[in-house]
């Protein structure tokens, strides 16, 4: 008997997700239940069934895309803080953001002062970066494939090094792709939200879906008046189940002032009690040591527990780490306690002229101190929404948990010269760490020092010719 395959891929959402659960009802061909719909129209079909279905999955089997504008860098890691987010967001590495409005949740004149400084903080040292890139790296045509790959190259440098000082407040723009029902999900985890701003989105989304799926909500979902164990208990973990702060990390994992240090000057710390390596060594030596280049390991050694990591690392990078669905990373509090990421500070110093860098290390000390002085100013802050205020390139503790699997796909792929400076050390030490804990494991991570790569002005999508 030969098989059937059928692509479906012009039917709204909602019936294509009828379409997939009606195979758990009945042995019918999909071409059947397409003439059923095709009879009933969009809607009427979902409504003869839907109610009657009983499970949730079937939400699982629509999917629909949503396009998030103007929100602030905190609301997009909000969102995306999803072990099932899929989208994209604009990147602080490879686009100006001078132009870019900033959100102030305090709206007060000192609050949006500081806002304003920075904006003029950044587009003054974006020029000035651009000015030494070009006079440190003159146009080599051994190097560059073309003086525009070259531009390209110096002006993403200039990016990756000046978005240390954007506030996190600076709006961006980005994309969700997702089942109907993890949409509902997600916006429900984020009705509770300690920030103001991501509430209101999240309520403006989940409008939005209810009008175009109205046959996958009940609508009341969002309702902030509900009295249900459910909100209650959302609404009592809201603040630790979004963030996390040094002082959560320090009591869980014991640390102590000699911790401390070791991670300020660039340590890694790593518990392993969750995980089996000498079942990893015994049992899956093979698979572990036989790996080609570019091959993830396989799943089921996910079964042999996770690593802890805590680093410290800025914000900006740690956006980058945040991809990594397949492990728990979550979103830190950023706060003024770490400073500046010391790999921007060393990039700023050897581009910038010695007076540029000198006056820019105390505009960007007198912008803490402005932070640390709102409350005296009359502000009624919190240390959810200073955080709007901080600049992307703010340290903050970071606990990373994986397995070897994700462990190794994150370092290998995170110690490229492509990716930020910032990032590119911490992977390098993970896969120091496998090296160590596994010495027969096939590594193929890049330990170089160096992360200046032409490449990063060949990474671009741009309208083809003709």
């Amino acid at each position: 008997m030969s098989h059937a395959i059928f692509i479906v891929d012009d039917q709204h959402p909602e019936d294509t997700a009828m379409l997939q659960a009606l195979y758990s009802r009945s042995p019918a061909s999909v071409v059947t239940h397409l003439e059923k719909l095709k009879k009933t129209g969009s809607g009427k079909f979902m409504d003869q069934y839907y109610v009657g279905y009983g499970h949730a999955s079937i939400g699982d089997c629509g999917t629909t895309t949503c396009f998030i504008e103007q929100v602030s860098i905190l609301v997009a890691k909000a969102v995306q803080e999803n072990p099932l987010y899929n989208g994209q967001e604009a990147s602080t590495r490879y686009l100006d953001y001078a132009q870019q409005e900033i959100v102030d949740p305090y709206d007060n004149p000192a609050s949006t002062s500081i806002q304003k400084r920075w904006k003029e903080i950044y587009n003054d040292t974006i020029q000035k970066l651009q000015v030494g890139l070009e006079k440190k790296n003159p146009f080599d045509p051994n190097q560059y494939k073309s003086e525009k790959i070259w531009k390209n190259t110096l002006e993403a440098r200039s990016f990756d090094i000046a978005r240390a000082l954007l506030p996190m407040g600076t709006t961006t723009l980005l994309s969700w792709s997702t089942s109907l029902r993890q949409s509902r999900d997600n916006l429900r985890r984020l009705k509770h939200h300690p920030l103001k701003e991501v509430r209101e989105v999240a309520q403006s989304l989940f409008k939005n879906l209810i009008e175009k799926y109205p046959h996958s909500f009940n609508g009341n979902e969002m309702d902030m008046g509900a009295d249900t164990a459910r909100d209650a208990y959302a609404e009592k973990n809201a603040t630790r189940n979004h963030y996390q702060s040094s002082e959560d990390l320090a009591k869980r994992f014991d640390l102590t002032e000699a911790n401390f240090a070791r991670l300020e000057a660039g340590e890694l710390i790593v518990q392993r009690d969750t995980l089996d390596l000498e079942g990893l060594k015994k049992h899956e030596r093979a698979v572990l040591s036989e790996r080609p280049k570019g091959s993830p390991l396989p799943w089921r050694l996910e079964s042999y527990g996770r690593y802890n990591f805590l680093f410290l690392l800025d914000f900006g990078s740690f956006r980058d780490i945040q991809r990594h669905r397949n492990g728990v990373c979550q979103i830190p509090l950023v706060e003024a306690r770490f400073g500046l990421h010391p790999w921007y500070l060393h990039e700023l110093e050897e581009i910038l002229e010695p007076a540029d860098f000198e006056k820019l290390q105390k505009d960007v000390a007198a912008q803490f101190t402005s932070i640390k002085n709102l409350a005296a100013q009359g502000v009624e802050t919190n240390n959810y929404d200073d955080q709007y205020f901080y600049p992307m390139g703010t340290m903050a503790l970071v606990h990373a948990s994986y397995s070897l699997p994700q462990t190794l796909y994150v370092a290998e792929l995170r110690s490229g010269k492509t990716v930020h400076g910032s990032l590119r050390p911490i992977a390098q030490k993970m896969l120091q760490v496998l090296e160590r804990d596994v010495p027969d494991i096939a590594l193929y991570g890049d330990m170089d020092a160096e992360n200046f790569t032409a490449k990063r002005g060949e990474q671009t999508i741009s309208l083809k010719a003709g």
